[in-house]
């Protein structure tokens, strides 16, 4: 079959595209396809394999593109080619998208191509109908690819060729076994092969391009994206094939706005993977790929679609980002999406001590493994101000008892005097375990705790930028000092369930803090958010991360802008063994929640959100959620609403300390749970 031949000239660059017609319908997006580094067009359409016929007889149109440089076309004369090609690459394909009426657009890349396949997503998805992007061995890295000697022998030569030793062979080709040596004659070596650019390489191996793909590309992409690689890549082989799946997982993690992230290391297959015995299997997962996309895009078209804002995944910040002025930006863009789609995220990097962290969790684990007389010597029940220790079942959350056992502290304050509001109770000194039996206890908390607090401070003025408010705005909200609460929490395995059974670990609700900061001590999954649609679903725990959530307070004082998020504990027995069926014990949790002022009332709040920033909410029910928190939170002021909430969770509190106040509490939950 002959192709369409669409020379195109863009940004200085010379280079056509090869286009091919499907048997399908017009209402089948167009598949963009773009090749890697010493490569040409003929790699995705050879006598060996031709993705561009398999999706042409699935029906899609397809744009094979052949890049600067490739092919016959003349080699870019900048150093920057990747840059130069991307905005090319973007006008060639919404040209021929247009011309030939296709509804959308789907990208599929290899290797270097690949890294261009999501560039070309990321920029061009506000310009056109971007449905999704699938790469293969697309794996950026720090390192050196050692493809280019140094000092370079041939400086005027603007190509290269890979020494063909048996290293180098392998780590294209995969183990000799492997390879396809039937199909990889002499003719189809040269129509597919040529030599590569020294240019594109070293702008592909240097800092900023790394930083521009891993930053902003890679974060920033809003559609589904497919990401592959193979067993052996020329980044790694079967020697550090653990170091590779890292490398790989890391990278798949900052794919934080995707709707969707499919990811797999293919079996038995080198970088070239489409030149294994096992090609088949990377043209199935492709087609597949596209295929669904397709067809998620016709359901949405039936009228099918779900709530856009019903986020599917746990978004991934790195905080290191916020501290480095090149890539603040990104971080605050990344931040805004978290906090208005989606109320939680993970924080990694977060400048907390890996030692600490191990501390805190020896000396919880010293703690719970106290003889019961001695955690009821600091039983919450002794104080008013709903600090200590509550026994197994003892918390109430949503009407039920939460199964857990768990003790309260928070920031070392003293109690308020006699003359003061009774909701001012919430504020008060710790009860300490026996310093004889745990010498380092106290020291090791309050530090967890002063150490949460100063990145709980710097968070929310990050918050407040993100917002495109001054990095102060929230600083009237807060006490001085300000009171912290924090929680260790253990959940033991329930006894007697069976698989897919669900206890309750703490129920569905909301925090009513500003911001909560979550370490998830043990590897159980267990925690679970509810998106906008309904579903529930896990935040997997992630060594070295912080879970942090929006609290109602935060949500409630922004008018909805920020999302407090509904969220859970479901106590399966699966979550309790590992994947070899291993048990792994009890399930530990470590929350800081972060206070606002006490005294914090409707009369004290006056932030000036830009108008733009209000708009990213288009849900007036979310606006009417958040307007009726408001009126409940700061109807008086925060701190007697608090009270209620604490007098309501901790009833053998406040029969002790609050018997009224905890009848008036009860008898309107039942008037409430009437008029429901």
């Amino acid at each position: 079959m002959t192709d369409e031949r669409i020379p195109f000239q863009g940004n200085g660059l010379d280079f056509y595209g090869l286009y091919r017609r499907g048997s399908g319908t017009d209402a089948l997006p167009l598949v963009v396809l773009l090749h890697g580094g010493g490569a040409t067009s003929a790699y995705f359409d050879n006598p060996v394999i031709s993705s561009v016929g398999a999706f042409a007889k699935l029906g899609y149109d397809v744009l094979n593109v052949s890049r600067p440089g490739y092919g016959n076309a003349p080699a870019p004369t900048t150093s920057t080619p990747l840059q130069h090609s991307i905005p090319a690459f973007v006008d060639l394909i919404d040209h021929v998208r247009t011309k030939k009426h296709s509804p959308g657009v789907i990208l599929v890349g290899h290797s270097l191509g690949g890294a261009l396949a999501l560039s070309v997503a990321y920029e061009a998805q506000r310009k056109m109908p971007i449905w999704g992007v699938s790469c293969m061995g697309s794996l950026p890295t720090q390192e050196s690819l050692g493809l280019l000697a140094e000092p370079d022998p041939e400086p005027e030569n603007p190509r290269y060729v890979v020494d063909k030793s048996a290293m180098n062979v392998e780590r294209f080709m995969g183990k000799l076994e492997w390879v396809n040596l039937d199909g990889l004659s002499g003719k189809v070596i040269e129509s597919v092969f040529e030599p590569g650019l020294k240019s594109e390489l070293r702008e592909y191996e240097s800092p900023t391009f790394y930083q521009y793909l891993t930053g902003t590309v890679i974060p920033g992409i809003r559609v589904p994206v497919q990401f592959l690689a193979a067993e052996n890549e020329v980044v790694w082989d079967e020697h550090n094939g653990s170091q590779g799946k890292t490398l790989f997982n890391d990278l798949v993690s900052l794919f934080q706005s995707s709707t969707e992230i499919e990811a797999e290391i293919l079996p038995r297959g080198g970088h070239n993977y489409e030149f294994s015995k096992n090609a088949r299997k990377l043209l199935d997962c492709r087609n597949h790929f596209v295929q669904k996309v397709q067809s998620a895009k016709e359901r949405r078209n039936d009228g099918k679609e779900v709530d856009r804002n019903a986020f599917t995944k746990i978004p991934i910040l790195d905080y290191r980002q916020a501290t480095q002025p090149e890539s603040r930006s990104a971080f605050l863009k990344q931040l805004q999406d978290a906090v208005v789609n989606v109320g939680f995220f993970y924080l990694q990097n977060t400048g907390v001590p890996d030692e600490l962290y191990q501390q805190l969790f020896e000396q919880s684990s010293a703690l719970f493994n106290l003889p019961l007389e001695k955690k009821l010597e600091i039983e919450m029940v002794n104080s008013k101000h709903f600090l200590g220790y509550s026994r197994l079942g003892q918390e109430i959350t949503a009407l039920k008892n939460d199964y857990r056992e768990q003790f309260d502290f928070a920031t070392e304050l003293p109690a308020p005097l006699p003359e003061e509001p009774l909701y001012r109770n919430i504020r008060g000194p710790n009860q300490w375990p026996d310093a004889k039996a745990l010498p380092q206890f106290r020291s090791v908390v309050e530090t967890y705790i002063d150490t949460v607090d100063k990145l709980a401070s710097s968070l929310t003025s990050l918050v407040a930028e993100a917002l495109d408010l001054p990095p102060n705005a929230f600083d009237d909200f807060f006490d001085t000092p300000q009171q912290n609460k924090f929680k260790m929490i253990k959940y033991p395995e329930p006894v007697d369930s069976h698989p897919g059974q669900e206890t309750q670990g703490v129920g569905p609700h909301k925090d009513s803090c500003f911001l909560t900061f979550l370490l998830q001590g043990t590897p159980h999954t267990g925690l679970e958010v509810q998106n906008k649609a309904g579903t529930w679903l896990p935040v997997h725990p992630i060594p070295g991360t912080l879970v942090i959530n929006i609290g109602r307070a935060l949500e409630a004082i922004t008018g909805g802008v920020c999302t407090a998020t509904t969220h859970r504990v479901n106590l399966r027995p699966e979550n309790y063994v590992d994947k070899n069926d291993r048990s792994l014990g009890p399930r530990f949790s470590f929350a800081v929640f972060q206070g606002v002022s006490l005294d914090l009332g409707v009369e004290k709040i006056h932030l000036d959100i830009p108008h733009h920033i209000k708009e990213l909410v288009k849900d007036e029910k979310v606006r009417s959620d958040a307007e009726a928190t408001f009126n409940q939170m700061f109807n008086g002021n925060i701190g007697q609403g608090t009270l209620i909430a604490r007098i309501t969770s901790h009833q053998d509190v406040a029969e002790r300390w609050y018997p009224d106040l905890l009848k008036q509490a009860l008898k309107a939950q039942e008037k409430e749970g009437v008029a429901r």
